[in-house]
């Protein structure tokens, strides 16, 4: 055989290989579609859509294919012939090619599972907390199982087709050359087909995540973590964006800071404590509309209290509720404000209460460094943070942290200590036991629920709660204590909408010594961004801040509402029947849905709005461009904040 035959035969032998390693790839992402369509999507069977997706699916495998595959191609194109042949080293690049692939099919499906998603902004922000993630997945999940049965499954394959390219050669210079200008060019082809394929190819949203592939939505997630809102999405000139949040939200760049006035003036100065629930939905509770129960004492606590029964979280994060409940600020796409870089001295509840002399302290069970929320904490009005190396060493832990009655403990402790002292306390709590991997202590919740399950988990929340609300009412400190009980977000994510606000109504209580502001409820659709301002007004506290909400008790209970919400790159303005979606590159969705209730929205055509709404999404475009702006020009901020009582003391 002369010297080019030669070449050729060993070429030929590496490209079989990999022709099968991009034929499983292309399998897997087939399977792992019609698994996770018949096995997550809720509705009828739909044969025409279920195909388009597998066709698209299969397009965008075939363009992410030679990235996956550039290391395997690299070593085998690359390597001399003394490892190649002596080394057998064909068969574990294949081994470990097919054990990547595999693992990485498990890995979507469960992804998939808690978020009805590819990977995301979730995913890249896990990538930096190793510790928790790894954890939770070897508590959540059969990890070594998966992981014996994925390296059985490559060993096999590894044995059956590597065995053609065992004997091959080091390739020529000339060869190399070729081989690596192939590749490269096979890269930039599939880059280029992702960037021409449309993001958007069907009105159902879990179908377009279907069509896509986790590779790919990853690289958009971190493409888009810092991007800049302006060359992306819609604006308008500055004048028009200045009337239309002026007259949306009393607020515009020129005047970013806003005058709140308490509509309540209670007779004593009052502690503020904040309780923010780990994915407490709506859905857990029968007394705000959800088909179980298994909250008995969160219900119990909101027939006592004023109580939202139709709040709106502003996303699927935990940082998403810190963001709104604590900040008053409405969900930018990409980062949290309480993880971008310019976080310092934002307005933030603390920062308020620290003006007026409290202590300032924040609770959590896991580690402070998770999500930034100690370096968060600590700009912008904390004096103290409490985290999982404050817990004691026999607390029940999970890769979250301690359960939740040890932080409750924590923040019991810090109550009375406080109360001790005779100093005035601002305090928020956050919890983490109702996550997966759902291990929760034995207690007496009075609910049939199974350990390891999301509904024990729940139950386990509900029963910490109530017994820290008890112990709070039997010593005296809920007479002299406003107290906000908030879901920082749903349970999980389901919906076909672009944003599924379905699954992202919240259960929030406020309980206050004022009598008259016991045993009421608010029916009104309304805004994790109204929170701040509202508890500012049941507090007696006036304040001048960049807050975005508004004031709940300074509207009907009853009456029209609104909410802010963001989902992956997409942005939102909810009424109570109508939905205006930004996306990116200037894109704008409309959505219907029957009433302020209804957790299903259908996509309504844009020549179909009534002219009368075509005003929500100047309203929309403008509060989101102007909270944009106020962030990057650094003007949020808190400047000043004062008591106000009445004057019977």
């Amino acid at each position: 055989m002369d010297r080019a035959s030669s070449s050729a035969a060993r070429a030929s032998s590496r490209r079989t290989l990999l022709l099968r390693l991009f034929l499983l790839h292309l399998g897997l992402g087939v399977v792992l579609r019609a698994v996770l369509w018949f096995g997550f999507r809720d509705g009828v069977w739909e044969p025409v859509a279920f195909l388009g997706v597998v066709a698209l699916g299969l397009l965008r495998d075939a363009c992410v294919a030679p990235f996956l595959l550039a290391p395997a191609a690299a070593l085998l194109g690359f390597l001399p012939t003394l490892l190649l042949s002596r080394a057998r080293m064909p068969a574990l690049v294949c081994f470990a090619a097919c054990f990547g692939l595999l693992f990485d099919a498990v890995v979507q499906g469960c992804f998939f599972e808690e978020f009805t998603a590819r990977y995301n902004h979730v995913a890249l922000d896990y990538v930096l907390y190793p510790h928790e993630v790894l954890v939770n997945l070897h508590e959540s999940y059969p990890v070594p199982a998966i992981l014996a049965a994925c390296a059985a499954v490559a060993a096999a394959a590894a044995w059956l087709w590597a065995r053609d390219a065992r004997a091959a050669r080091g390739l020529s210079w000339r060869g190399r050359a070729a081989w690596s200008g192939g590749w490269i060019a096979a890269c930039a082809a599939g880059a280029g087909l992702l960037v021409a394929l449309p993001t958007k190819s069907f009105a159902d949203r879990a179908a377009d995540e279907l069509a896509h592939n986790g590779h790919e939505q990853l690289w958009r997630a971190f493409a888009t973590a810092e991007l800049d809102y302006a060359a992306f999405y819609r604006t308008l000139p500055r004048e028009l964006a200045d009337a239309r949040a002026r007259a949306t939200i009393g607020m515009d760049s020129a005047q970013p800071m806003r005058r709140f006035t308490p509509r309540r003036t209670p007779r004593r100065d009052l502690d503020v404590v904040i309780v923010i629930e780990e994915s407490f939905g709506s859905d857990f509770s029968a007394f705000y509309g959800g088909t179980k129960a298994l909250t008995p004492r969160l219900d119990e606590w909101s027939r006592r209290g004023l109580a939202l029964k139709n709040l709106v979280a502003d996303g699927n994060r935990t940082v998403r509720g810190l963001e709104g409940i604590l900040c008053s600020f409405p969900p930018l796409p990409g980062d949290s404000i309480t993880k971008r870089p310019a976080t310092e001295h934002v307005a933030t509840l603390a920062e308020i209460y620290a003006k007026l002399g409290y202590d300032t302290a924040f609770v959590y069970g896991g580690r402070g460094m998770f999500d930034s929320l100690e370096p968060f904490a600590s700009k912008n009005g904390w004096s103290e943070f409490i985290e999982q190396s404050d817990m004691p060493d026999d607390a029940f832990y999970t890769a979250w942290g301690a359960a939740d009655e040890w932080i409750f403990a924590r923040l019991f402790e810090r109550q009375k200590l406080a109360r001790a002292q005779g100093r005035r306390l601002f305090a928020t709590m956050l919890s983490v036991s109702n996550h997966k991997p759902y291990l929760v202590p034995e207690r007496d919740t009075h609910l049939e629920t199974r350990v390891g399950t999301r509904e024990g988990a729940v139950a386990y929340a509900d029963w910490a709660l109530g017994h820290w609300l008890d112990q709070c009412r039997d010593e005296g400190l809920l007479e002299g204590t406003l107290v906000l009980v908030v879901g920082d977000h749903g349970a999980r994510v389901y919906g076909a909408e672009s944003i599924p606000v379905g699954s992202y109504r919240i259960p929030a209580l406020f309980l206050a010594p004022d009598a008259s502001m016991q045993e009421r409820a608010i029916e009104r659709l309304c805004s994790q961004i109204d929170l701040a301002p509202t508890l500012l007004s049941l507090a007696g506290v006036s304040a001048t801040a960049s807050f975005f909400g508004e004031d709940l008790l300074a509207s009907p209970p009853d009456g029209p509402g609104r909410a802010w919400v963001i989902h992956n790159r997409n942005i939102g303005l909810l009424t109570d029947e109508w939905m205006v979606v930004l996306g990116l590159q200037q894109e704008v969705s409309w959505w219907r849905r029957s009433d302020r209730i209804s957790a299903k929205l259908e996509l309504v055509a844009p020549g179909a709005v009534p002219p009368r709404l075509l005003g929500m999404q100047d309203d929309a475009t403008a509060v989101f461009q102007l909270a944009d702006e106020l962030y990057r020009e650094r003007r949020l901020g808190v400047l000043e904040a004062r008591r106000v009582l009445s004057a019977a003391r």
